[in-house]
C-alpha cells in the first residue's frame, strides 16, 4: 500500500496525463449519470457540486445547467474559518473563482443548511472501490462529512484513472457510498 502523499502524486501525474479532449468528454458522461442515478422524476433534491481545478471532471459546464432546468437545489461551498458551507446558486453568474481557483458562491446567494443537502458530489483524487477516498490533503471535506447534521448521500464524482485498490485509511477519513465516473456507477460497500 502507498502512503499518502506517494499516491497523491502519482494520481496527480494520471490526471495531467489525460487531454482536454477526454477530460469534457468524460465530464458529459459524467454529468449524464448524475442525472440518471441521483435526480428522480417529481423530485428536487438539493445537491451540493464542486468544481474548478482543471483536472477535475467539469460539473458547472456539463451538470449544473441541466439540475438548474429540473428545478433542483444547487449549491456549491464557500470556505468560511475553514469549514465548507453550502450555499444555494441560481444560475451561473452567482458563481466566481474563491481564493483556492474553485467555483464558489456570491456572498448574496442563501445558505442552506447541512442537513438539507440531499447529495454532496464529493471530489478527490482517488477512491477504492469500497468507498475509501483520497483528498487532495486540506480535511475539507472530511471534517464537513463527519459532521453529525451531515446526513446526505455521499457521491465520489471521478475518473476511471482516479479508481485504485487501496488507499491508507486514518480514523478521520470518511467513506462515501457511490462513485460515479465516465463508465457509471458503482455502489460501494461503506453504503452497507
Amino acid at each position: 500500500m502507498h502512503p499518502k502523499p506517494t499516491l497523491r502524486q502519482t494520481m496527480r501525474e494520471r490526471l495531467r496525463a489525460l487531454d482536454e479532449a477526454t477530460r469534457s468528454t468524460a465530464s458529459a458522461q459524467i454529468a449524464e449519470h448524475i442525472l440518471r442515478n441521483c435526480v428522480r422524476p417529481n423530485a428536487a433534491p438539493c445537491i451540493a457540486l464542486f468544481g474548478g481545478l482543471r483536472n477535475e471532471p467539469d460539473l458547472v459546464a456539463h451538470l449544473l445547467p441541466a439540475l438548474l432546468a429540473q428545478g433542483v437545489c444547487a449549491c456549491f461551498f464557500q470556505i468560511e474559518h475553514h469549514a465548507l458551507q453550502p450555499r444555494q446558486v441560481r444560475s451561473m453568474e452567482d458563481l466566481h473563482r474563491g481564493a483556492m481557483n474553485v467555483w464558489e458562491p456570491h456572498a448574496h446567494c442563501p445558505h442552506i443548511d447541512i442537513a438539507a443537502l440531499d447529495i454532496i458530489l464529493v471530489p478527490g483524487l482517488a477512491f477504492t472501490r469500497e468507498g475509501a477516498r483520497l483528498g487532495r490533503g486540506g480535511g475539507y471535506y472530511d471534517r464537513l462529512l463527519s459532521q453529525p447534521a451531515c446526513r446526505a448521500e455521499r457521491i465520489a464524482v471521478a475518473f476511471d484513472v482516479q479508481i485504485v485498490d487501496h488507499i491508507a485509511v486514518e480514523s478521520h477519513d470518511q467513506h462515501i457510498h457511490q462513485i460515479i465516473t465516465e463508465s457509471g456507477l458503482i455502489q460501494s460497500s461503506a453504503s452497507d
